[in-house]
């Protein structure tokens, strides 16, 4: 599979004030998150955004703020807005009702929903969820759709935070609060490009390296020309068109 990226966004804990990507990634204490301000966003939408949802909107709209057509997205996360649907969990262990507002933002669909409302888009969306390899199987999907005919871009938008204290025991990565966003084509005319392939592999083991889709960013804008990163169920091949 060849994509060709024409744009790319990255939040990060700390971006803003330009600590770069592989610090990140190499220091064991991650400095406080502080979410973006979202001034795209209304006033009155933007109190109801839980911090998943204002870094998933930050890098759509930064990837994507000056195109004025409809695009098509894949919307990748492993976990979803895990946060929320923990709360919602001890709320429902409590016998409290639930918020309906905070439930139909818990679902795993719903920031993409968001995002295309906030923007006007009527193209289809994909939302992906697929452990470790999300943002790989994102990658897979819009690339079969592009191959397809359906559109000639797609915005692919993945995004994770650090999973809620409950969850500590099934940690398997570095959990960082990340969002990673790309505008993909198949353009030959783009010099921005790269090769994925993958194969099966089986690995019960937990690795605890940085996530795979920040692996994959930092990777995009190095020197290195290929990176081979495993995860529990594939190996994920890419290499650079230089």
């Amino acid at each position: 599979m060849k994509l060709h990226i024409e744009s790319s966004a990255i939040w990060y804990p700390d971006c803003e004030n330009g600590t770069p990507l592989n610090a990140i990634l190499s220091d064991e204490a991650l400095p406080e998150s502080v979410w973006p301000k979202l001034a795209f966003v209304p006033a009155m939408q933007r109190r109801r955004l839980s911090p998943f949802a204002k870094i998933a909107l930050y890098v759509a709209h930064q990837v994507n703020q000056n195109n004025d057509e409809d695009m098509p997205m894949v919307f990748s996360s492993r976990h979803g807005d895990l946060h929320k649907t923990s709360d919602l969990l001890g709320e429902l262990a409590l016998d409290n009702e639930l918020s309906p507002t905070a439930f139909s933002l818990s679902v795993h669909n719903a920031v993409a929903g968001l995002y295309s409302i906030l923007t006007n888009n009527k193209s289809a969306i994909n939302a992906m969820a697929a452990g470790q390899d999300s943002v790989f199987m994102a990658l897979v999907d819009a690339y079969a759709r592009l191959k397809s005919g359906i559109c000639n871009k797609v915005l692919l938008v993945h995004v994770d935070q650090a999973l809620p204290a409950p969850y500590d025991e099934f940690k398997d990565e570095k959990q960082i609060d990340h969002a990673v966003a790309f505008v993909l084509s198949l353009d030959e005319s783009i010099k921005s490009s790269f090769n994925l392939k993958f194969d099966a592999y089986e690995n019960t083991n937990r690795d605890n390296k940085a996530p795979r889709a920040l692996t994959l960013y930092a990777w995009l804008n190095s020197d290195e020309s290929k990176l081979d990163i495993s995860s529990n169920k594939y190996r994920w091949h890419c290499s650079k068109h230089v």
